[in-house]
């Protein structure tokens, strides 16, 4: 492994042609910057990747590095050292912008919270280099490789030797018992493709869902704007792979994103081609992959237990009914009064989606009679339609280096997420963590 993240490293530095040149290395794994003016200019969003909860031995102990999502153009995070006999000291991690780019600043304190710099003082590393999942800061390089994150420290021995220490952490659930956590090291750690998930609104109205939004026009100049504000940031993840809501391998879709990338096509008022195909062209891709399975959800025999006891069963559709009309009317007041970017947001938050998932169980799975279990039957469907399209992700995670960017309608996210979540071969990033502000 070490080897390895030595290759990394040599590599990062051949392919930074120009951009390295006025910095130089300050260790085998740490580079120095020579002069502030050469900082390149950054953006905290693109240190989204270190988002988690990080857990490793090191220093004699246990050590923990907590990172919380970028907020008002910071992150904010925290460090500890646990020993045998107790804790050891703590850290309070701050990355913040220092002009055009950004600084890792960083307190130190023992357990009684008594602080080892002077009230006013902290120790701060400059940015020097930022590239995919890695953060060159002077005397500090973070590298992460799936679940396991890499620290590379630089200091200055006793004998004022320059010399290099390294912490290596897995990333571990927010709230990990002892118990959880002995469990998880007795399993060896897959590599994980990270994915991201969009969840959106048909942009193009095509009226084909239990309910649907009225959307206004995407191609008027200000919701292209919008849009466009929508991609650049998720352009910040670095995806290699764009998967759309088409069916999976479509020859058509893949003609049509041909055709944009010569020039001769307009994109079409839809989520798959204004975010995806765009997102796609902007970084380079020379195609993009349709992962969608049709199934159809039958509901002639839901139907069918309502109309022979609808006092009994009427009130469930009459809550769904309520529930789906009630979202439609919430989104389209966030639409016209908000960005698509900030409407997103909201369609994505967690809570919302865990409302959009539960009418299944509030409203479908009940309708139930004897041996006819037409409602969970319904569910059971869209279950099945969505593990479908969750195995399309397999076949398309053909590369190592994959980062897989997903645009679907936001019914499916729920399941989706939550089977990349149980997956060891995928890991969940945070889209919102690239939408806010939008």
């Amino acid at each position: 492994m070490k080897q390895a993240y030595l290759l990394l490293f040599t590599l990062l530095l051949l392919v930074s042609g120009q951009s390295l040149i006025a910095q130089s290395r300050n260790t085998t794994h740490t580079l120095k910057l020579d002069h502030p003016k050469n900082a390149p200019e950054a953006n905290i969003q693109e240190l989204n990747w270190m988002v988690g909860r990080w857990e490793g031995e090191g220093f004699g102990g246990t050590v923990e590095e907590t990172w919380n999502p970028a907020i008002g153009g910071t992150m904010i995070g925290s460090f500890r050292l646990v020993t045998e006999k107790g804790p050891d000291f703590y850290e309070l991690l701050v990355i913040m912008p220092e002009g055009e780019s950004l600084a890792y600043k960083v307190k130190h304190f023992n357990p009684d919270l008594s602080g080892w710099e002077e009230k006013d003082d902290y120790v701060t590393f400059p940015l020097v280099r930022l590239t995919q999942d890695t953060a060159f800061f002077e005397g500090l390089t973070i590298i992460r490789d799936g679940d396991q994150l890499r620290h590379y420290l630089s200091f200055t021995s006793k004998e004022g030797a320059v010399q290099e220490t390294s912490l290596n952490y897995t990333r571990r659930a927010q709230f990990a018992t002892p118990t959880l956590k002995e469990v998880m090291d007795k399993f060896p750690q897959e590599k994980q493709t990270p994915v991201l998930m969009l969840g959106s609104y048909h942009m193009s109205n095509p009226g084909m869902d239990m309910f649907n939004l009225e959307a206004d026009d995407v191609s008027t100049p200000k919701r292209q704007a919008e849009i466009q504000a929508v991609v650049d940031q998720l352009a910040l993840w670095r995806p290699t792979k764009v998967a759309v809501e088409s069916p999976y391998g479509d020859s058509i879709t893949i003609a049509r994103y041909q055709a944009y990338l010569r020039g001769e096509l307009e994109l079409r008022n839809s989520e798959e081609e204004q975010i995806g195909f765009r997102l796609a062209r902007q970084l380079g891709h020379e195609t993009i992959y349709p992962i969608d399975v049709r199934m159809m959800l039958d509901d002639e025999g839901i139907s069918k237990l309502i109309g022979a006891n609808p006092q009994k069963y009427g009130p469930y559709m009459q809550a769904l009914q309520m529930t789906g009309e009630t979202a439609m009317s919430l989104m389209g007041k966030w639409l016209s009064e908000g960005t698509i970017g900030s409407m997103l947001y909201k369609m994505n938050e967690e809570d919302l989606n865990d409302i959009g998932h539960g009418a299944y169980f509030q409203s479908l799975v009940p309708i139930v009679e004897g041996d006819d279990y037409a409602g969970a039957d319904m569910v059971n469907t869209w279950y099945h339609r969505n593990l479908r399209i969750f195995s399309n992700l397999h076949k398309i995670n053909d590369s190592p280096s994959d980062r897989i960017f997903i645009v679907y309608g936001a019914g499916h996210i729920p399941l989706l997420q939550r089977f990349v979540e149980d997956s060891p071969y995928f890991r969940m990033d945070n889209v919102l963590d690239y939408l806010r502000g939008l």
